[in-house]
Protein backbone atom coordinates (compact mmCIF):
# COMPACT_ATOMS: atom_id res chain seq x y z
CA UNK A 1 0.00 0.00 0.00
CA UNK A 2 2.67 2.56 1.30
CA UNK A 3 4.50 1.34 -2.16
CA UNK A 4 1.79 2.10 -4.08
CA UNK A 5 1.11 5.52 -2.78
CA UNK A 6 4.66 6.52 -3.50
CA UNK A 7 4.29 5.59 -6.97
CA UNK A 8 1.37 7.99 -7.57
CA UNK A 9 3.22 10.69 -5.90
CA UNK A 10 6.33 10.17 -7.87
CA UNK A 11 3.91 9.81 -11.34
CA UNK A 12 1.85 13.03 -10.18
CA UNK A 13 4.94 15.06 -9.58
CA UNK A 14 6.37 14.35 -13.04
CA UNK A 15 3.45 15.07 -14.96
CA UNK A 16 2.63 18.49 -12.92
CA UNK A 17 5.61 21.56 -13.88
CA UNK A 18 7.70 22.19 -11.12
CA UNK A 19 7.75 25.80 -9.87
CA UNK A 20 10.56 27.20 -12.04
CA UNK A 21 11.50 30.21 -13.09
CA UNK A 22 10.24 31.09 -16.75
CA UNK A 23 10.45 33.41 -19.84
CA UNK A 24 8.08 34.43 -22.22
CA UNK A 25 10.08 34.13 -25.70
CA UNK A 26 8.95 37.42 -27.54
CA UNK A 27 9.71 39.54 -30.77
CA UNK A 28 11.63 42.41 -30.77
CA UNK A 29 14.91 44.44 -31.08
CA UNK A 30 18.09 42.61 -30.25
CA UNK A 31 21.02 44.57 -29.22
CA UNK A 32 24.55 43.35 -30.10
CA UNK A 33 26.95 44.61 -27.57
CA UNK A 34 30.38 44.07 -26.71
CA UNK A 35 31.53 44.85 -23.08
CA UNK A 36 35.42 46.19 -21.90
CA UNK A 37 36.38 48.26 -18.79
CA UNK A 38 38.06 51.74 -19.18
CA UNK A 39 38.54 54.81 -17.66
CA UNK A 40 36.53 58.11 -17.04
CA UNK A 41 38.38 61.36 -18.65
CA UNK A 42 38.19 64.63 -19.22
CA UNK A 43 37.75 65.39 -23.54
CA UNK A 44 39.95 68.78 -23.10
CA UNK A 45 41.71 70.79 -20.63
CA UNK A 46 44.98 71.33 -19.52
CA UNK A 47 47.99 69.17 -19.58
CA UNK A 48 51.05 70.29 -17.03
CA UNK A 49 54.43 68.95 -18.41
CA UNK A 50 58.07 69.33 -16.54
CA UNK A 51 59.76 72.17 -18.02
CA UNK A 52 61.98 71.49 -20.87
CA UNK A 53 65.23 72.24 -19.48
CA UNK A 54 68.29 69.96 -19.47
CA UNK A 55 68.72 67.09 -17.13
CA UNK A 56 66.43 65.06 -14.79
CA UNK A 57 64.06 66.84 -12.70
CA UNK A 58 62.97 65.86 -8.80
CA UNK A 59 59.50 66.61 -7.76
CA UNK A 60 59.81 68.23 -4.40
CA UNK A 61 55.89 69.57 -4.30
CA UNK A 62 52.67 68.04 -5.67
CA UNK A 63 49.33 69.60 -4.99
CA UNK A 64 46.99 67.01 -4.19
CA UNK A 65 45.05 64.94 -6.44
CA UNK A 66 41.71 65.99 -7.13
CA UNK A 67 41.54 69.22 -4.94
CA UNK A 68 40.21 72.27 -6.61
CA UNK A 69 43.21 74.95 -7.82
CA UNK A 70 42.94 78.44 -8.93
CA UNK A 71 44.55 80.57 -11.41
CA UNK A 72 48.17 81.25 -9.89
CA UNK A 73 48.30 78.43 -7.69
CA UNK A 74 51.65 76.16 -6.93
CA UNK A 75 51.05 73.14 -8.56
CA UNK A 76 54.10 71.11 -8.97
CA UNK A 77 57.22 72.25 -7.68
CA UNK A 78 61.15 71.00 -8.94
CA UNK A 79 64.26 70.71 -6.57
CA UNK A 80 65.56 74.70 -7.62
CA UNK A 81 68.87 74.50 -6.13
CA UNK A 82 71.01 73.15 -9.23
CA UNK A 83 69.09 75.54 -11.39
CA UNK A 84 69.48 78.59 -8.65
CA UNK A 85 73.60 77.69 -8.51
CA UNK A 86 73.88 78.14 -12.39
CA UNK A 87 71.63 81.15 -11.96
CA UNK A 88 74.24 83.25 -9.68
CA UNK A 89 77.24 81.68 -11.35
CA UNK A 90 75.72 83.71 -14.49
CA UNK A 91 74.70 86.44 -12.72
CA UNK A 92 78.64 86.73 -11.56
CA UNK A 93 80.29 86.68 -15.18
CA UNK A 94 77.23 88.95 -16.17
CA UNK A 95 78.72 91.39 -13.72
CA UNK A 96 82.45 91.08 -14.34
CA UNK A 97 81.96 92.02 -17.74
CA UNK A 98 79.81 94.74 -17.24
CA UNK A 99 82.80 95.85 -14.82
CA UNK A 100 85.52 95.00 -17.45
CA UNK A 101 83.67 96.70 -20.25
CA UNK A 102 83.16 100.12 -17.93
CA UNK A 103 86.81 99.57 -17.12
CA UNK A 104 87.78 99.21 -21.06
CA UNK A 105 85.62 102.18 -22.07
CA UNK A 106 87.50 104.45 -19.11
CA UNK A 107 90.87 103.24 -19.85
CA UNK A 108 90.65 103.73 -23.89
CA UNK A 109 88.63 107.23 -23.49
CA UNK A 110 91.96 107.96 -21.53
CA UNK A 111 94.25 106.84 -24.05
CA UNK A 112 92.21 108.73 -27.14
CA UNK A 113 92.05 111.77 -24.79
CA UNK A 114 96.08 111.87 -24.30
CA UNK A 115 95.94 111.58 -27.86
CA UNK A 116 93.92 114.78 -28.60
CA UNK A 117 96.10 116.47 -26.56
CA UNK A 118 99.43 115.36 -28.17
CA UNK A 119 97.34 116.95 -31.60
CA UNK A 120 96.93 120.05 -29.82
CA UNK A 121 100.80 120.06 -28.87
CA UNK A 122 101.79 118.78 -32.39
CA UNK A 123 99.73 121.75 -33.93
CA UNK A 124 101.00 124.42 -31.82
CA UNK A 125 104.28 123.01 -32.53
CA UNK A 126 103.56 123.70 -36.10
CA UNK A 127 101.79 127.15 -36.16
CA UNK A 128 105.01 128.18 -34.05
CA UNK A 129 107.11 126.74 -36.44
CA UNK A 130 105.38 128.56 -39.33
CA UNK A 131 105.47 131.65 -37.66
CA UNK A 132 109.42 131.22 -37.34
CA UNK A 133 109.66 130.49 -40.66
CA UNK A 134 108.07 133.78 -41.81
CA UNK A 135 110.11 135.73 -39.82
CA UNK A 136 113.30 134.53 -41.29
CA UNK A 137 112.62 136.02 -44.82
CA UNK A 138 116.04 138.28 -44.52
CA UNK A 139 117.95 135.64 -42.27
CA UNK A 140 120.87 133.49 -43.51
CA UNK A 141 120.16 130.32 -45.96
CA UNK A 142 121.22 128.37 -42.92
CA UNK A 143 118.97 129.62 -40.95
CA UNK A 144 116.30 129.77 -43.83
CA UNK A 145 116.76 126.16 -44.34
CA UNK A 146 116.99 125.10 -40.25
CA UNK A 147 113.39 126.86 -40.28
CA UNK A 148 112.22 124.73 -43.24
CA UNK A 149 113.54 121.33 -41.27
CA UNK A 150 111.60 122.27 -38.29
CA UNK A 151 108.57 123.41 -40.05
CA UNK A 152 108.65 119.70 -41.93
CA UNK A 153 109.37 118.35 -38.43
CA UNK A 154 106.57 119.91 -36.94
CA UNK A 155 104.64 119.15 -40.08
CA UNK A 156 105.51 115.29 -39.74
CA UNK A 157 104.61 114.90 -36.18
CA UNK A 158 101.18 116.52 -36.49
CA UNK A 159 100.26 114.19 -38.85
CA UNK A 160 101.18 111.06 -37.16
CA UNK A 161 99.28 112.54 -33.88
CA UNK A 162 96.36 112.63 -36.18
CA UNK A 163 97.14 108.90 -37.36
CA UNK A 164 97.52 107.86 -34.23
CA UNK A 165 94.15 109.48 -33.26
CA UNK A 166 92.45 107.61 -35.61
CA UNK A 167 93.85 104.22 -35.22
CA UNK A 168 93.34 105.14 -31.61
CA UNK A 169 89.91 105.32 -32.03
CA UNK A 170 89.44 102.22 -34.49
CA UNK A 171 91.15 100.10 -31.46
CA UNK A 172 88.97 102.25 -28.96
CA UNK A 173 85.55 100.59 -30.62
CA UNK A 174 86.94 97.25 -31.53
CA UNK A 175 88.12 96.74 -28.26
CA UNK A 176 84.48 97.75 -26.67
CA UNK A 177 82.50 95.92 -29.04
CA UNK A 178 84.20 93.19 -27.85
CA UNK A 179 83.55 93.69 -24.33
CA UNK A 180 79.76 94.71 -25.29
CA UNK A 181 79.75 90.77 -27.08
CA UNK A 182 80.74 89.55 -23.96
CA UNK A 183 77.81 91.41 -21.57
CA UNK A 184 75.33 89.99 -24.31
CA UNK A 185 76.68 86.90 -24.60
CA UNK A 186 76.57 86.64 -20.40
CA UNK A 187 72.87 88.53 -20.69
CA UNK A 188 71.67 85.76 -22.59
CA UNK A 189 73.16 83.08 -20.15
CA UNK A 190 72.12 84.99 -17.56
CA UNK A 191 68.24 85.31 -18.60
CA UNK A 192 68.47 81.29 -19.79
CA UNK A 193 69.39 80.44 -16.79
CA UNK A 194 66.90 82.48 -14.68
CA UNK A 195 64.38 81.11 -16.70
CA UNK A 196 65.30 77.49 -16.38
CA UNK A 197 65.11 78.44 -12.77
CA UNK A 198 61.63 80.13 -12.82
CA UNK A 199 60.37 77.20 -14.57
CA UNK A 200 61.08 74.94 -11.56
CA UNK A 201 58.00 76.35 -10.58
CA UNK A 202 54.69 75.72 -11.88
CA UNK A 203 51.55 77.33 -11.73
CA UNK A 204 48.29 77.02 -12.57
CA UNK A 205 46.65 79.17 -15.44
CA UNK A 206 43.71 77.71 -15.68
CA UNK A 207 40.93 76.61 -12.60
CA UNK A 208 39.86 73.14 -12.26
CA UNK A 209 40.94 69.98 -10.33
CA UNK A 210 44.41 68.49 -10.53
CA UNK A 211 44.44 64.36 -11.81
CA UNK A 212 47.60 62.61 -11.31
CA UNK A 213 49.11 61.19 -14.72
CA UNK A 214 50.77 57.58 -14.60
CA UNK A 215 54.71 57.24 -15.67
CA UNK A 216 57.42 54.41 -15.63
CA UNK A 217 59.46 54.63 -12.99
CA UNK A 218 63.13 52.98 -13.02
CA UNK A 219 62.88 49.60 -11.71
CA UNK A 220 59.46 49.42 -12.54
CA UNK A 221 57.64 47.10 -14.85
CA UNK A 222 54.51 49.10 -14.66
CA UNK A 223 53.03 52.77 -15.04
CA UNK A 224 52.25 54.46 -11.33
CA UNK A 225 51.08 57.84 -10.78
CA UNK A 226 53.40 60.60 -10.30
CA UNK A 227 54.51 60.94 -6.75
CA UNK A 228 56.97 63.51 -4.87
CA UNK A 229 60.50 62.18 -4.97
CA UNK A 230 60.04 60.76 -8.88
CA UNK A 231 62.43 62.24 -10.94
CA UNK A 232 61.89 62.50 -14.96
CA UNK A 233 63.14 64.06 -18.32
CA UNK A 234 61.96 67.58 -19.44
CA UNK A 235 59.04 67.85 -21.21
CA UNK A 236 57.23 64.49 -19.65
CA UNK A 237 53.31 64.96 -19.33
CA UNK A 238 52.53 64.79 -15.32
CA UNK A 239 49.34 66.49 -14.66
CA UNK A 240 46.12 67.03 -16.22
CA UNK A 241 43.63 69.86 -15.27
CA UNK A 242 40.63 68.48 -16.92
CA UNK A 243 37.64 70.67 -18.58
CA UNK A 244 35.02 69.00 -16.62
CA UNK A 245 32.04 70.35 -19.21
CA UNK A 246 32.85 67.25 -21.98
CA UNK A 247 33.91 63.75 -20.64
CA UNK A 248 34.67 60.47 -21.94
CA UNK A 249 35.66 57.01 -21.76
CA UNK A 250 39.01 55.32 -22.90
CA UNK A 251 39.45 51.86 -23.19
CA UNK A 252 41.79 48.99 -24.70
CA UNK A 253 40.03 47.02 -27.28
CA UNK A 254 41.84 43.49 -28.12
CA UNK A 255 42.86 42.17 -31.92
CA UNK A 256 40.25 39.31 -31.93
CA UNK A 257 37.19 42.37 -31.08
CA UNK A 258 38.51 45.90 -33.21
CA UNK A 259 36.85 44.72 -36.92
CA UNK A 260 33.25 44.82 -34.90
CA UNK A 261 33.93 48.19 -33.23
CA UNK A 262 33.20 51.70 -35.58
CA UNK A 263 32.80 55.36 -34.95
CA UNK A 264 29.75 56.47 -34.08
CA UNK A 265 28.49 53.38 -32.40
CA UNK A 266 26.16 53.51 -29.44
CA UNK A 267 27.11 52.75 -25.50
CA UNK A 268 26.19 52.70 -22.24
CA UNK A 269 28.54 53.60 -19.63
CA UNK A 270 28.34 52.35 -15.93
CA UNK A 271 30.70 53.97 -12.95
CA UNK A 272 31.54 51.29 -10.67
CA UNK A 273 31.59 53.71 -7.88
CA UNK A 274 28.01 54.27 -9.00
CA UNK A 275 26.17 51.01 -9.72
CA UNK A 276 22.99 52.91 -10.06
CA UNK A 277 22.95 55.69 -13.16
CA UNK A 278 23.48 54.29 -16.92
CA UNK A 279 25.35 57.16 -19.66
CA UNK A 280 24.53 57.52 -22.83
CA UNK A 281 27.48 58.00 -25.21
CA UNK A 282 29.15 57.63 -28.81
CA UNK A 283 32.21 55.83 -29.95
CA UNK A 284 34.36 59.00 -31.14
CA UNK A 285 37.79 57.83 -31.60
CA UNK A 286 39.87 54.38 -32.50
CA UNK A 287 43.93 54.19 -33.09
CA UNK A 288 44.20 53.11 -36.16
CA UNK A 289 47.84 50.96 -34.83
CA UNK A 290 48.02 48.60 -31.89
CA UNK A 291 50.13 48.96 -28.83
CA UNK A 292 51.54 47.01 -26.48
CA UNK A 293 49.33 46.59 -23.41
CA UNK A 294 50.41 47.93 -20.24
CA UNK A 295 51.76 45.28 -18.02
CA UNK A 296 51.69 42.82 -20.74
CA UNK A 297 54.10 43.23 -23.72
CA UNK A 298 52.99 40.16 -25.85
CA UNK A 299 49.09 41.54 -26.12
CA UNK A 300 48.28 44.09 -28.73
CA UNK A 301 45.65 46.61 -28.16
CA UNK A 302 44.14 49.30 -29.46
CA UNK A 303 42.86 52.17 -27.52
CA UNK A 304 39.03 53.31 -28.06
CA UNK A 305 37.61 56.43 -26.77
CA UNK A 306 33.81 57.01 -26.17
CA UNK A 307 32.00 60.54 -25.66
CA UNK A 308 29.53 60.81 -22.51
CA UNK A 309 26.24 62.72 -23.73
CA UNK A 310 25.50 63.71 -20.71
CA UNK A 311 27.25 66.15 -18.42
CA UNK A 312 27.03 64.88 -14.13
CA UNK A 313 28.75 65.90 -11.07
CA UNK A 314 29.18 62.18 -10.57
CA UNK A 315 31.67 62.01 -13.72
CA UNK A 316 35.34 62.40 -12.48
CA UNK A 317 38.21 62.16 -14.23
CA UNK A 318 40.30 58.91 -13.23
CA UNK A 319 37.04 56.56 -12.04
CA UNK A 320 36.77 52.84 -13.40
CA UNK A 321 33.92 52.53 -15.75
CA UNK A 322 32.17 49.69 -17.54
CA UNK A 323 31.05 50.62 -21.17
CA UNK A 324 28.10 48.53 -23.12
CA UNK A 325 29.49 49.22 -26.81
CA UNK A 326 26.03 48.81 -29.10
CA UNK A 327 27.79 46.80 -32.31
CA UNK A 328 24.36 46.19 -34.11
CA UNK A 329 20.85 46.68 -34.00
CA UNK A 330 18.48 43.89 -35.03
CA UNK A 331 14.62 44.77 -35.66
CA UNK A 332 11.90 42.07 -34.91
CA UNK A 333 13.69 39.41 -34.32
CA UNK A 334 13.16 36.46 -31.13
CA UNK A 335 15.69 36.52 -28.64
CA UNK A 336 15.91 34.68 -25.15
CA UNK A 337 17.39 35.13 -21.94
CA UNK A 338 21.11 32.73 -21.57
CA UNK A 339 20.10 31.94 -18.53
CA UNK A 340 17.92 29.83 -20.66
CA UNK A 341 20.33 27.91 -22.58
CA UNK A 342 21.81 24.35 -21.98
CA UNK A 343 24.65 22.74 -23.46
CA UNK A 344 23.68 19.34 -25.22
CA UNK A 345 25.89 17.00 -27.67
CA UNK A 346 23.45 18.19 -30.49
CA UNK A 347 23.58 22.21 -29.78
CA UNK A 348 21.68 24.37 -27.28
CA UNK A 349 18.55 23.29 -25.98
CA UNK A 350 15.90 25.17 -24.10
CA UNK A 351 13.09 23.28 -21.87
CA UNK A 352 9.23 24.56 -23.51
CA UNK A 353 6.35 24.42 -21.56
CA UNK A 354 3.85 22.15 -23.48
CA UNK A 355 0.83 20.93 -22.02
CA UNK A 356 1.56 21.45 -18.49
CA UNK A 357 4.89 19.77 -18.59
CA UNK A 358 8.53 20.88 -20.01
CA UNK A 359 9.91 19.37 -22.96
CA UNK A 360 13.54 19.68 -24.05
CA UNK A 361 13.47 21.27 -27.84
CA UNK A 362 17.05 21.95 -29.83
CA UNK A 363 17.50 24.97 -30.65
CA UNK A 364 19.29 27.46 -33.60
CA UNK A 365 21.09 30.49 -32.23
CA UNK A 366 22.12 33.76 -33.91
CA UNK A 367 24.18 36.77 -32.48
CA UNK A 368 24.55 36.97 -28.47
CA UNK A 369 24.95 39.89 -26.27
CA UNK A 370 25.88 39.77 -22.36
CA UNK A 371 22.44 38.37 -21.31
CA UNK A 372 20.68 37.40 -24.23
CA UNK A 373 20.58 35.39 -27.91
CA UNK A 374 18.77 35.38 -30.98
CA UNK A 375 17.04 32.46 -32.06
CA UNK A 376 16.58 31.06 -35.82
CA UNK A 377 14.61 28.35 -34.96
CA UNK A 378 12.66 25.81 -32.33
CA UNK A 379 10.78 28.46 -31.11
CA UNK A 380 7.72 31.07 -31.84
CA UNK A 381 6.82 33.94 -30.53
CA UNK A 382 5.04 33.33 -26.88
CA UNK A 383 6.74 30.21 -26.12
CA UNK A 384 7.29 29.86 -22.16
CA UNK A 385 10.62 28.46 -21.41
CA UNK A 386 12.35 27.37 -18.23
CA UNK A 387 15.26 29.75 -16.56
CA UNK A 388 16.29 26.57 -14.81
CA UNK A 389 17.01 23.28 -15.80
CA UNK A 390 13.69 21.12 -14.27
CA UNK A 391 15.67 17.65 -14.70
CA UNK A 392 18.08 18.46 -12.36
CA UNK A 393 16.26 17.66 -8.39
Amino acid sequence: MNRLFCVLLFCACQSAPPDLRNAIVTRGEFRVTHYESGEIKAAGGEIVSSPRIGGRLKIVHLWPEGETVDVGDLILQFDPAEFERKMLDREGRLEQASSDFEKAQAQRGQELSNIKRKIQQQEAQRDLATLNQQRQEFASNIDRERGKINLKKAARSLEEARQESIAQEVINRVDLNKHGLSIDRNQRRYDSARRDYDRTSVYAVKPGIVVYRKIWKPGTDQESKVAVGDQVWSGKPLLDIPDLSKMQVRCLIGEMDIERVRIGQGANIRLEAFPGPVFSGVTSELATMASPQPGAPDIQVFELVIDIDEQDDRLKPGMSAEVEIILEVVPDILSIPLTALFNREQGFAVFRLEDGDYEEVIVELGEKNATDAIVTSGLSDGDIIALEDPTVP
